[in-house]
């Protein structure tokens, strides 16, 4: 029986990983026809990345160019008027704003957790898991500081407009490094890919690294679904690796 074949992409930048899953899913992937009615080649993936700040972080190809991802970062940004802009959600709003059981159950657990949930303007309880990550971190080596962004009540019910990226995890690993995982449920690699990774790393470093003066020395990303739609193959076939530099080969 044919399936998505699963891969692991060891890479030094997001270039180079862009790249080399562009490669691999146009050569290896499995045609399926999506809920949308294209096709599309798809495969499930996980890319490590060592040094996930290295320049040049947009691969040349990458269709997105980097005017229209500095206007994309904005929405990585607190304070995205993301309801203005005419979307159905937003991950820095999952993320900072993610529904909460109350106040009542923060004060039970701690001071942090009591900082990290507050009541919105429209009488929501909501938890901003970002702060919680960044204040818990200085209290050593956990393996529980994560962010979600799926609610199961609203996700699992609507036709379309769910989020794709699922989960943050960050650990501090000693020495002043840190490593973060994400977990997506569906990725579009050639379009989507690429700018998704630079505005979660510009946020993840303004939000959580800095305050804690910590160094992100790997990324790993997961992803169930990543896929090159039909009306894409052309032009992702020609997508090229970065000549190697010195730098990119440690």
């Amino acid at each position: 029986m044919k399936y998505p074949p699963t891969n692991l992409i060891q890479a030094a930048g997001l270039a180079d990983a862009w790249a080399q899953a562009v490669n691999f899913v146009m050569k290896n992937g499995m045609e399926i026809k999506t809920e949308y009615g294209p096709m599309s080649k798809d495969i499930c993936s996980v890319i490590e990345i060592r040094e996930p700040y290295a320049e040049p972080m947009l691969h040349p190809q990458f269709p997105t160019k980097e005017l229209h991802v500095k206007e994309y970062l904005k929405q990585w940004e607190r304070g995205y008027d993301w309801k203005k802009q005419g979307f159905e959600y937003n991950y820095m709003d999952r993320l900072i704003n993610y529904p909460s059981r109350g106040k009542d159950s923060a004060k039970q657990n701690s001071r942090i957790a009591e900082q990290c949930v507050h009541t919105t303007s429209t009488g929501v309880t909501v938890v901003d898991q970002l702060k919680a990550i960044k204040d818990l971190l200085p209290q050593g080596v956990s393996r529980r500081r994560q962010a979600i962004t799926w609610i199961p009540e609203r996700d699992l019910f609507v036709k379309e407009d769910q989020p794709c990226l699922q989960r943050l995890w960050v650990r501090a690993i000693g020495d002043g490094n840190a490593e973060m995982h994400c977990m997506w449920r569906s990725r579009d690699l050639y379009a989507a890919w690429n700018s998704n990774m630079v505005g979660l790393l510009t946020m993840i470093k303004r939000e959580v690294l800095e305050p804690n003066n910590l160094k992100l020395v790997k990324v790993v990303d997961f992803c169930n679904s990543l896929h090159i739609y039909e009306a894409d193959w052309e032009a992702a076939s020609k997508v090229k690796p970065l000549p190697k530099s010195p730098q990119m080969m440690r």
